[in-house]
């Protein structure tokens, strides 16, 4: 059986008096087939996921929509995100926070009726409340947040039921068939596909959070954004493909994720960043200030 090795490679950064170091070391893990596959979402590179950058550069466009969008007058600071201040070199954690307002429910409600298109295929009704639940944790802390997904392409959210193949449900060939969840975008589609194992829904809320936090990734940021997190995280993983997973890694962890053995043992990055993700390290303070979490 062939395998594959990668050595450990470690980078400290220095990002105002905060410190990070960080590194991974993958495992030798059996070729697609191995018995935690099932956690890797994509069996090769062919068909990549693509980013749909938001584009803000017309401000009179983005204002009206989100007008439309959110039934009000748009404010100057609405879709801001100080967060990737410290990706930048500087440090929001030098002065006290002032109480900030979570995202209203009525705007949450509104992004779930306009942009997700909901596919159950049969689930019950507790898989399809824990599956809208799970995915709006993530827009319920930032009100930016909600705004620029409301702004976005829309995405169609699949429950894929127990024993059955993604591939069946529109996803790209390249899928993993037994993969826990999957995000993919193609940037020519108009509608981005999520897709949960109605199984694993009720029991790994973590799941919702990892593959809703793609979809911010990769739809609400802007190029400048999105060139940020791959300049601070890229030295680390030296993979794009790494550096999606890691981001939605620290969310889950944001979120409080609790971990069975076998996620924490897994191969390959998943485990390892589940295993060495620390509070207090640059990119969690980022991700806590770029989704504001409500922890369980």
């Amino acid at each position: 059986m062939r395998t594959q090795h990668v050595e450990a490679y470690t980078c400290r950064r220095q990002t105002g008096r905060l410190h990070e170091i960080s590194w991974f070391s993958r495992r030798s893990v059996a070729a697609s087939g191995a018995g935690n596959s099932s956690l890797d979402e994509y069996v090769s590179d062919d068909h990549a996921r693509q980013a749909s950058p938001l584009d803000l550069s017309d401000p009179k466009r983005w204002q009206a929509e989100l007008a439309r969008a959110s039934k009000r007058p748009p404010g100057p600071r609405d879709l801001a995100l100080p967060a990737f201040t410290l990706l930048r070199g500087g440090d929001l954690f030098e002065a006290p926070r002032k109480p900030r307002a979570r995202t209203a429910p009525e705007l949450v409600s509104r992004l779930v009726d306009e942009k997700l298109r909901l596919s159950f295929n049969g689930a019950a009704e507790p898989e399809q409340k824990a599956a809208l639940s799970g995915l709006s944790r993530v827009v319920s802390g930032n009100p930016a947040i909600c705004r620029r997904l409301l702004l976005a392409k829309p995405i169609e959210v699949v429950l894929i039921p127990s024993g059955r193949d993604y591939r069946e449900y529109g996803f790209p060939p390249n899928t993993n068939p037994i993969a826990s969840g999957i995000f993919f975008n193609d940037d020519k589609a108009p509608t981005a596909l999520l897709g949960l194992r109605e199984e694993l829904v009720s029991r790994k809320r973590h799941l919702m959070v990892h593959e809703m936090t793609h979809a911010v990734h990769f739809l609400a940021l802007t190029k400048v954004e999105r060139e940020s997190i791959d300049k601070f995280l890229m030295p680390v993983y030296r993979s794009r493909r790494w550096v999606d997973e890691a981001v939605a890694i620290y969310a889950e962890k944001a979120f409080g994720a609790v971990y069975s053995e076998d996620e924490l043992d897994a191969p390959g990055l998943y485990g390892k960043t589940r295993r060495d993700w620390r509070d207090r390290s640059v990119f969690a303070l980022f991700m806590d200030e770029l989704l504001w979490p409500e922890r369980p």
